[in-house]
């Protein structure tokens, strides 16, 4: 048995793929699949493959389609056969519908497939099952090497940052008159360092005592004497040699109130909005449970242009089982009618387990042994898992749209006004109630503008790793809002990526997943339970 090729077309005779296995053109190939039609048309036997001088077609229908296995005529049409056989599963397992453009997409998988079989013109002695193994197998060097490549894109993304910031500790030497940017990040520690460390060289005895006594932490004699506490005593020389004009110029500044801007947050009333690395997360708060608590825990990850395009977006989902009372251990969840679980644009994947066959055909979650309960220690057992991923311009997954107008400040010389127009998603069923913005730029000028506020918003923290964080009040689905900021920059790039946090703990599932009942495993009657959805974001940025 010799192959030459292997095709699929449309009933009509369209070529839609072609694989072929020795050295024929893609002319020849054409012609090929043209007198096939013919002899198709014009033959009047049932039978599954037709012959011309030259070569035979071996071909089976496949909905609108015709597989068409293309040999010579000393080929073992049994073994032909066989091997049609082959490619109808490949091509089926392949396929996630039965149009044009499903056989487009999974153009190159269904080659592959094809090349797996047929070796040198031969077919190789292969079960569907190990076609689909060898298709699956990963690479260790194509790992490590795209391992390596995210690490150098990891790398070149704090350089940009490192670089940024760099760029903005010089921009604001400048402004101030300092030329070492070095004494300009420690302008009250090194620059006032320094000039008091040159007067109290020359100073005497006892003024050196009493500054190296400041330095060493100790407080000065001369101000234990009146009788103030020692941490009072230290606040107030902080104060003493801090409060003074920095030398060169006026320093940082927070701009006073004016009209239409709000005042800007305090340095000293930073705070970080996320734990910082090496800190210990805060417990999560346990719901109450009555029996049978189920979480549907959602997050959705997000990359949004300025201008408001989708670009990508992914959900993610966990379902979540808690039993505290041992006599409701023994239970199945029954998911709605709304949940297609064979949809293959979601990927579900079962706890090991959990029945999967059950899951899969009466849409039901419980242990693979019905004699087993499920744990009743009041403890999270993830019982399913989903994710599912949009490409450019699909709204499915984005519970908000998020577009950015930037423009230069026409009240502060090297800054920016940034004014975000934000809407829930018509199709997310719930409301937003934590959002917050996270601009990258860590500055004291900054403040909303009253004057374009619809949201609510307001500065929460400046924080040195995460830079500003806005937070803005709850919004429904179908509502929008509007709010302008200003912000010191030196170039717009640096005000992106823009971070949107937020969460919504009486959410709607994006996947639509709902549970319809609990039952029993043992006798099917109905068990008391209680659900909660949650939505949250991780990674949902505007670049």
């Amino acid at each position: 048995m010799v192959v030459l090729a292997v095709s699929i077309t449309t009933r009509k005779g369209k070529p839609l793929l072609s694989r072929q296995f020795n050295d024929i053109t893609k002319d020849r190939v054409m012609e090929l699949l043209s007198n096939f039609q013919n002899l198709l048309a014009n033959s009047s036997k049932q039978h599954t493959f037709v012959e011309d001088e030259h070569v035979r077609y071996v071909y089976k229908p496949f909905d609108d389609y015709y597989i068409i296995l293309i040999t010579n005529l000393h080929s073992n049409i049994i073994q032909d056969m066989d091997t049609l056989g082959i490619f109808v599963q490949t091509v089926d397992s392949s396929l996630k519908g039965l149009s044009e453009d499903d056989i487009f997409d999974s153009a190159f998988d269904i080659l592959n497939s094809f090349d797996e079989t047929i070796t040198m013109g031969y077919k190789e002695n292969l079960s569907l099952t190990q076609i689909k193994t060898f298709l699956a197998m990963e690479s260790h060097e194509e790992r490590i090497q795209e391992i390596i490549e995210r690490n150098k894109e990891f790398e070149a993304a704090e350089e940009r940052k490192r670089r940024a910031k760099e760029i903005t500790r010089k921009e604001q030497a400048r402004k101030l008159g300092i030329s070492d940017t070095q004494e300009f990040t420690g302008v009250h520690g090194g620059v006032m360092n320094k000039a008091y460390d040159s007067y109290y060289s020359n100073a005497s005895s006892e003024a050196q005592q009493s500054h190296l006594s400041t330095q060493s932490g100790q407080v000065p004699q001369s101000n234990q004497q009146y009788g103030l506490p020692q941490q009072q005593q230290q606040q107030q020389q902080h104060q003493h040699y801090t409060n003074h004009e920095p030398l060169g110029g006026k320093g940082l500044q927070v701009n006073g109130p004016r009209r239409g801007v709000e005042r800007p947050i305090k340095s000293l009333e930073r705070q970080s909005l996320a734990v910082q690395p090496g800190a210990s997360e805060p417990e999560e708060e346990k719901p109450i449970n009555n029996g049978i608590l189920v979480s549907v825990k959602e997050t959705v990850n997000a990359e949004i242009s300025r201008d408001g395009t989708i670009m990508s977006s992914e959900l993610k989902g966990v379902l979540e089982l808690r039993v505290n009372n041992p006599d409701l251990a023994h239970a199945k969840l029954c998911l709605g009618d709304n949940v297609n679980v064979k949809d293959k644009a979601y990927q579900f994947k079962t706890h090991p387990n959990v029945d999967k066959a059950g899951f899969l055909n009466s849409k039901t979650i419980g242990l693979r042994d019905p004699n087993k309960p499920f744990p009743s220690n009041d403890q999270s057992l993830g019982v399913l898992r989903w994710r599912k991923i949009k490409g450019a311009d699909e709204h499915d997954l984005i519970p908000l749209e998020v577009s950015t107008w930037l423009s230069p400040s026409s009240e502060i010389e090297g800054s920016i006004d940034v004014t975000f127009e934000y809407e829930v998603n018509s199709d997310y069923e719930g409301t937003i109630d934590e959002l917050r913005f996270l601009i990258p730029v860590f500055t004291d000028t900054v403040y909303v503008k009253e004057d374009l506020n619809e949201a609510n918003a307001a500065i929460e923290a400046i924080d040195e790793s995460q830079g500003i964080i806005i937070k803005v009040g709850s919004i429904e689905s179908g509502q929008s809002a509007v709010f302008s900021v200003t912000v010191q920059a030196a170039y717009e790039d640096e005000l992106f990526p823009i971070n949107v946090v937020l969460q919504n703990s009486n959410a709607s599932p994006l996947s639509h997943l709902s549970i319809d009942s609990v039952v029993s495993a043992t006798d099917d009657s109905e068990l008391p339970f209680d659900v909660i959805s949650t939505l949250k974001s991780e990674q949902y940025v505007v670049v």
